[in-house]
């Protein structure tokens, strides 16, 4: 699918170089973009910025000046990162740096996504935005030296957001492929020993543009966003086969059970205190919120 560059009003405060637009992330930038027509958001994919290389970023900025970049691209395919490490760590790191190394020299600030796969899931508590980092597999690891590598940037500002178990009506994801199977199977069997915090990629988005608009995005250097409530992947799969009418039946089952080439963190629970309290966010329930994306395939199938 090719992308065409897409500019969303005429009139900025702000103005933002979006890539990766046509992944999970991208597209709910895109869908919620007209929310806030004081930023302007500008969308590449793949296909006419190759963040890989160098050189089409300088094309790029040659011709169209932003005050910054939100960089949606990312190798997320968390099994296949154990048998891909280097495409991982290039794209989640070595292309990030191409992005750094321009912003540094452009003076621009860079919003950049990460994951609670950065922390190895021993904890008892929920994980706050300083807290200790020790990713289980390639996938974490390519991400934590991204992270890394924006740290220690002399960008003009920095905002890395870290998400868990995102879904939305884009993509490939897990709400997605359970809503697909539970039309097709009478039972389904889900990991049950594994915790966290569904986060809609809707809310995040918008969460990421009102902070943009009110001038806050970059007031700490982490930020941790995730939907409000608690769940495993087995309670997570009940809730979407309930809300879409099926009566497929969930059965939970442990990771011993479900052997995957990459190991997950049994506790994945982000703390959100800080972008709640300090810069005044508020965050939606992740099952009303799943309410509202399986509407949406609903009425994606009948169109």
């Amino acid at each position: 699918m090719r992308l065409p560059f897409l500019i969303i009003t005429l009139t900025f405060m702000n103005s933002y170089l979006v890539t990766g637009a046509v992944g999970q992330l991208g597209q709910c930038f895109q869908t919620v973009a007209k929310e806030f027509p004081e930023i302007n958001l500008f969308f590449t994919s793949r296909n006419e910025l190759d963040i890989t290389r160098s050189e089409t970023l300088e094309n790029l900025f040659s011709k169209n000046p932003f005050d910054g970049i939100i960089n949606c691209a990312a190798y997320t395919v968390v099994d296949q990162a154990e048998k891909e490490e280097e495409s991982a760590f290039k794209i989640n790191s070595e292309a990030l740096q191409n992005l750094i190394a321009f912003a540094e020299e452009k003076k621009l600030s860079i919003i950049h996504f990460s994951t609670d796969y950065v922390f190895d899931g021993n904890s008892s508590e929920p994980y706050q935005e300083e807290a200790e980092t020790n990713p289980l597999g390639v996938y974490g690891a390519s991400k934590l030296q991204g992270e890394i590598r924006l740290l220690k940037t002399s960008c003009k500002n920095v905002s890395i957001i870290r998400t868990s178990w995102l879904f939305s009506p884009f993509g490939k994801n897990f709400v997605k492929t359970i809503a697909h199977l539970a039309k097709e199977k009478k039972e389904l069997k889900v990991v049950e020993d594994q915790r966290g915090r569904p986060t809609y990629g809707i809310d995040l988005v918008r969460a990421v543009l009102s902070l943009i608009s009110n001038k806050t995005i970059y007031r700490f250097p982490i930020l941790h966003y995730a939907n409000k409530g608690i769940c495993s992947w087995k309670e997570f799969a009940e809730a979407i086969v309930n809300t879409s009418g099926s009566e497929t039946k969930v059965l939970g089952v442990s990771s011993s059970d479900y052997p995957t080439l990459a190991k997950r963190p049994k506790y994945s629970i982000l703390d959100t205190e800080r972008i709640e309290r300090e810069l005044k966010i508020e965050i939606p329930l992740w099952n009303e919120s799943l309410k509202k994306c399986l509407q949406i395939l609903k009425s994606n199938e009948s169109l």
